[in-house]
């Protein structure tokens, strides 16, 4: 822990002089990020400030006493330094330190080295019993085809079916030029895209929890997990609940925050 605080507080110290430096080319597409001594396996890159998505701001900015673009931007930091505490725990891992420069450019490059896509949650891998693989060996029933996803016209009707299965947001990458970077300067192996932050409320919340904000806020982080060579080698999803009365940072960020980085770490060792 105290390892990851230290090289934390080093990059930080180092930020008024990213801004001066030329470390990125546009022309060439080619990123030369922002020179630091800090040395990784595991490097935990924060969610672009477009996927940051609360419906809980208002309470938020008002018991805080902070502006809108402070809370979103101090959130998606702390979180994805809470992630690198956790992984901390088992190898070395911190933030990518071009995330906290005044210097946008180096993180636009990153965030465009990448693509979104919507996706049906990966269910999780099951251990094999030994009635699943007696099940295996029965006959099986000819499936029924799934009906096609959202609004349309079938038979002269207006025909709608939802998305009920789990969707999280995953990423691919576009340009592995950055991993290469990456790995050049701090040495990271593997990269923690923190993809997308809601913090939303329950679907099953009737009217008078809400009129009465007696309810669980629900926290949920949407992330991918890539080698050096691009390939996502995990990815998923974590959801942790938070009170409708804390408005307050602090248990957000001390508390909620490290145990959605160890959800997040304990998924990806059950993956391996």
């Amino acid at each position: 822990m105290k390892k990851l605080g230290l090289l934390f507080i080093a990059f930080v110290g180092t930020l008024s002089s990213f801004a001066q430096e030329d470390t990125y080319h546009t022309e060439s597409r080619r990123a030369q990020l922002s020179s630091d001594t800090m040395t990784v396996d595991v490097m935990v890159i924060p969610a672009s400030t477009r996927l940051y998505n609360s419906f809980f701001d208002r309470q938020m900015i008002t018991a805080n006493g902070i502006e809108f673009a402070e809370l979103r931007d101090t959130t998606l930091s702390t979180l994805a330094y809470q992630v690198a505490v956790a992984f901390n725990d088992s190898v070395p891992s911190g933030v990518i330190p071009e995330s906290t420069s005044s210097y946008k450019e180096d993180m636009n490059f990153v965030y465009e080295s990448i693509n979104y896509s919507y996706e049906r949650l990966p269910e999780p891998k099951k251990k094999e019993t030994t009635f699943s693989k007696w099940k295996k060996k029965l006959p099986k029933k000819e499936a029924k085809p799934e009906p096609k996803k959202g609004t349309y016209m079938e038979n002269g009707q207006i025909v709608t079916h939802r998305e009920t299965y789990p969707q999280y947001t995953n990423i691919q990458v576009l340009n592995t030029g950055f991993l290469s970077v990456l790995h050049q300067k701090y040495g990271a192996t593997t990269f923690v895209f923190v993809n997308q932050y809601e913090m939303v409320i329950p679907m099953a919340t009737d009217q008078i929890a809400i009129q009465s904000d007696n309810y669980p806020r629900i926290l949920k982080v949407h992330y991918s997990i890539i080698n050096l060579e691009g390939k996502v080698i995990h990815s998923g999803l974590v959801t942790q609940s938070s009170s409708s009365y804390d408005d307050k940072l602090d248990y957000l960020f001390e508390t909620s925050f490290l145990q959605i980085g160890y959800q997040i770490k304990m998924k990806f060792e059950e993956s391996q």
